[in-house]
């Protein structure tokens, strides 16, 4: 477990390449033995109805390696076949909501304070307007049932080309979204700015950041094209870290990158690159709204 305090805000993503049920526990101690103390995952149960025991077994894995799970994503469909999340499913409101009493009971166990919710793509039997309005409820009731907890909920764009058909596909749209959500009283709502995405929106994330900060409460990175580990692409993430330190961001910063077939070369790359881009403000935890 990393002992280095500047690299204390980074945190490693373990669901890329896509998880499988066997492959959780080896990512969690391949994390821990690169020096990551934290890390970050995608629903890590095979079913939204997580059993008693595949909770703990988890929670015994994340303390017996010396990590915390600090961001996770409720259940999201299938994303191998295209499905990219619930949360504006009308057809799954039921479903997403015991999805996200399920996530919210397994990270205030763990200590986990931020929690994404896939936003979903768009569905040809729902008007768009039906599936807003279904991801807005369905994201005022996480709000209010994390709330007691001390949790956040989180909403992210993902950028169109590699996902043509999902129904947040801009910065801009996300940030309305959780205007209108804390305008509702819902004051631990905020958006997730994965920097890989907003390049290949062909924006400058620097200027996202600026812009957005008030909204933003998780940052993710990584490079393009590719989508690789940050540093071995064309992004200059030194100037997007100067861009944080600059509007005091008090996030984490999650490594979610693709590693291509395998994962246990990952924690490797990306503890070289947190060792060359030390975050300096040391304080850890999320931004408050």
């Amino acid at each position: 477990m990393t002992t280095d305090s500047d690299n204390d805000r980074y945190a490693l993503n373990l669901s890329l390449p896509p998880l499988r049920d066997d492959t959780l526990v080896p990512r969690i101690d391949a994390a821990a033995a690169a020096g990551f103390s934290l890390v970050e995952t995608w629903w890590p149960f095979p079913t939204a109805h997580p059993t008693g025991q595949q909770t703990e077994d988890l929670r015994t894995a994340l303390a017996a390696a010396g990590t915390r799970l600090v961001c996770m994503n409720i259940e999201a469909g299938d994303f191998t076949a295209g499905e990219r999340g619930i949360l504006s499913d009308p057809d799954r409101q039921q479903l997403c909501r015991e999805s996200i009493v399920a996530a919210v009971e397994f990270a205030s166990r763990v200590g986990c304070r931020l929690l994404n919710l896939p936003y979903g793509n768009r569905l040809p039997h729902h008007s768009e307007e039906a599936q807003h309005r279904t991801a807005f409820d369905n994201l005022l009731f996480a709000a209010h049932h994390a709330q007691a907890h001390g949790i956040s909920v989180l909403v992210e764009a993902l950028n169109p080309m590699d996902n043509p058909l999902y129904l947040l596909p801009s910065v801009e749209g996300a940030v309305d979204v959780i205007r209108r959500t804390r305008h509702a009283g819902a004051a631990n709502t905020g958006i997730l700015l994965d920097v890989y995405h907003v390049a290949r929106m062909g924006q400058d994330p620097s200027h996202a950041i600026a812009r957005y900060a008030k909204e933003c409460l998780h940052v993710q990175f990584a490079d393009i094209p590719g989508r690789t580990c940050p540093g071995t692409g064309v992004l200059d993430f030194a100037h997007i870290i100067t861009a944080l330190q600059e509007v005091a961001y008090k996030g984490l910063i999650g490594l979610e990158f693709n590693s291509g077939p395998g994962f246990l070369d990952s924690p490797a790359e990306a503890r070289s690159f947190t060792s060359r881009h030390p975050f300096v403000n040391r304080t850890v935890g999320p931004r408050e709204a």
